[in-house]
């Protein structure tokens, strides 16, 4: 117990004081986060449109024009009201407003035709056009059912709103979020940067790479418990970084993972034991230098991370769909994938799947790199 707990602590020592991965693993990601905290904020309220300021001069033409009268007033009242209409007695003043930018467009009564001038494009302007062509197209069949039925309430907004036959309805008890996929993504790929602490874990064991690994491999005790001490440690700071990666964005930012504490914590575990793996076989199949082997592993790690949607929207669905033996295998992915099955998924059976991946390459991972170090002989060190 002594000897575990002076190589575990002494790994969790320098793990904390490695200026390199004090910055990768706990800085970067907190950054990353904020970034997209600040980026896709907008994305996620994008669905929610806001009434349309619009303008309307009430000369004479306007006046006599009761239906459009009655259509403006439904379809501009309410809470989620379509329009947000503003009466001008004159049209200079509608086009001082439209100048201003205080209305996007203003619509005034020509020949018994409502008509809209806006002064650039944009998608309040379509809204307007398409509204007030829908109003024409229908507005034969409005007069004809006010003549017959004078008395009858006619719903105007759900005339100009286009109303369907059918109903949304959502497949999980989460709404649905345009950009937590990110987020999944970021974190999977701090996960998958947990293979700088096995990598630097492998380096410090190999006496032909550094002075310590030289003395650490002369020491009377085996290299496989060495070996364990020293990767549990590193797995210990990496899942704290996590831990503390998931208190920021939940917390923090206040990014809505779910109810799912527990399980998001069992898949950053699952995810920090592949990363680490991950790290350890870079480690030990290759002969090259720690710094070639660090980009080796942050390069493989990004590549993986664009296939799971980090850096491109759909990406991870695309490569699910034309490539899925490539998707299954992409550690990053599953990763992500695991964070989406609990956040829109009610069952657990996809997730399990996901989990069982992760550990299945973990420990192809670690056997790979055990059959590796035990053929590594050195004739002096």
């Amino acid at each position: 117990m002594d000897m575990f707990w002076n190589i575990y602590s002494k790994r969790l020592l320098s793990s904390i004081r490695n200026k390199d991965q004090l910055i990768w693993i706990w800085a970067f990601p907190l950054i990353m986060a904020t970034l997209f905290y600040f980026c896709l904020s907008s994305v996620s309220q994008s669905d929610n449109l806001e009434s349309v300021p619009v303008g309307v001069v009430t000369d004479t033409a306007y006046e006599e024009d009761q239906m459009f009268n009655q259509v403006l007033e439904q379809v501009g009242s309410g809470e989620d009201a379509i329009l947000k209409v503003t009466e001008y007695a004159q049209r200079d003043k509608a086009d001082s407003a439209l100048e201003k930018g205080d209305i996007d467009g203003y619509i005034l009564i020509r020949e018994n035709i409502p008509q809209l001038v806006v002064k650039q494009d944009g998608i309040n302007q379509t809204i307007l056009k398409s509204f007030l062509d829908r109003y024409v197209q229908t507005e034969g069949n409005i007069r004809s059912i006010m003549e017959k039925n004078p008395d009858y309430a006619l719903d105007f907004e759900g005339i100009m709103g286009g109303d369907t036959l059918t109903e949304e309805i959502s497949l999980s008890s989460q709404p649905y979020s345009p950009v937590v996929n990110f987020y999944y993504a970021l974190i999977a790929m701090i996960c998958m940067y947990g293979g700088m602490q096995g990598l630097t874990s492998i380096t410090y064991l190999q006496g032909n790479l550094s002075a310590l690994g030289a003395r650490r491999m002369m020491a009377p005790l085996g290299r496989i418990r060495v070996i364990f001490y020293d990767l549990l440690a590193s797995a210990t700071v990496h899942i704290m970084s996590l831990l503390f990666l998931l208190f920021y964005i939940t917390v923090i930012l206040r990014v809505d993972f779910g109810d799912r504490l527990p399980l998001l914590v069992l898949t950053c575990l699952a995810g920090t034991i592949l990363g680490v793996a991950f790290g350890t076989a870079i480690s030990c199949l290759t002969k090259l230098g720690e710094n070639m082997k660090v980009g080796i592993l942050v390069s493989i790690t990004m590549f993986c991370c664009f296939g799971a949607g980090m850096m491109v929207s759909g990406m991870k669905y695309i490569v699910d769909q034309h490539m899925p033996i490539i998707s299954w295998l992409n550690p990053a992915a599953r990763i992500s994938d695991a964070f989406y099955c609990l956040y829109y998924f009610d069952d657990y059976q996809r997730y399990c799947q996901n989990i069982a991946v992760i550990l299945a390459m973990a420990a192809g991972m670690f056997l790979l790199s055990a059959f590796s170090l035990r053929r590594q002989n050195y004739e002096s060190i």
